[in-house]
C-alpha cells in the first residue's frame, strides 16, 4: 500500500511522523554538506568554466558515496574524465537544489528539535504533508540519492565491477537477521523505508 495519497485536487500528500521527519532532515543535512564539498575551490578556479558549469577537476571522487552518486560513464578512463569535466558539477548542483527541495518541506512544517549525535528523536505525533505537483519528480530524485548514500555505507551494490563480487542477497539477508539492538540494522531500516516511499511515490505518479 501507497504512503502516498492523492488529494482530490491532484496534489499528493503524506502522513508523515516527527521522527521520521527528523530522519529525513538529518540524512539530507547530512547529503548537502557531502555534495558540497569542493564548493570553495571550485569558485577559486577559471571563473569562466565555472560560469559554464564545467570543473578543472576530471578525477573520481575520493568518497564514496560521491563515487556511487557520480560514477564513472565510460569505462574508458579517458572518456569518463572528459564526460566528468564537463558534467559533475551541474550534476552536483542538481542533486543539492533535489536535497533542499525536502529538507526545506520538511523544516517547513515548524520549529525543527536540535538532535545531538546519537540521540533518537522524540516522537511528537505526525503532520500532513502535501507535495508540490512540480517538485514530486525532485522528491524520487532527492529520495533516490539518500538511498544510495545508505547502501554504500551497508555495502548494497555497487558499480558493475563491484556488483560482481557482491552477494546483494546475502547481505539483504543478514541485516534481515540482525538484532534490533544493533546500529546497522536501524541504518538498513531506515533503507527499506526509504525504498518504500520511493515506490509508493512512483504508483501515485504513474497511470493505472
Amino acid at each position: 500500500m501507497s504512503p502516498f495519497k492523492r488529494e482530490e485536487n491532484g496534489e499528493i500528500s503524506i502522513e508523515i511522523s516527527t521522527q521520521e521527519s527528523q530522519v529525513l532532515i538529518s540524512l539530507t543535512e547530512q547529503l548537502l554538506e557531502l555534495l558540497s564539498q569542493g564548493d570553495s575551490q571550485s569558485e577559486s578556479q577559471d571563473p569562466l568554466l565555472h560560469l559554464v558549469g564545467i570543473s578543472d577537476s576530471d578525477a573520481l571522487p575520493e568518497d564514496p558515496v560521491l563515487r556511487r552518486l557520480f560514477p564513472d560513464a565510460y569505462e574508458d578512463s579517458t572518456s569518463s574524465s572528459e564526460f566528468r569535466r564537463y558534467t559533475e558539477y551541474g550534476l552536483r548542483e542538481k542533486k543539492k537544489a533535489h536535497a533542499r527541495i525536502i529538507y526545506e518541506a520538511l523544516t517547513s512544517q515548524g520549529e525543527v528539535d536540535e538532535i545531538a549525535p546519537g540521540q533518537k528523536p522524540i516522537d511528537k505525533g505526525s503532520f500532513r504533508l502535501i507535495i508540490n505537483s512540480a517538485e514530486l519528480l525532485d522528491w524520487l530524485s532527492g529520495l533516490n540519492d539518500l538511498r544510495l548514500a545508505l547502501a554504500v555505507r551497508l555495502g548494497i551494490g555497487g558499480n558493475r565491477q563491484e556488483s560482481a563480487d557482491i552477494d546483494t542477497k546475502a547481505i539483504h539477508n543478514k541485516y534481515e537477521l540482525m538484532l534490533e539492538s544493533d546500529p546497522m540494522k536501524g541504518v538498513y531500516a531506515v533503507y527499506s523505508w526509504i525504498g518504500w516511499l520511493q515506490q509508493g511515490l512512483l504508483e501515485e505518479l504513474s497511470p493505472e
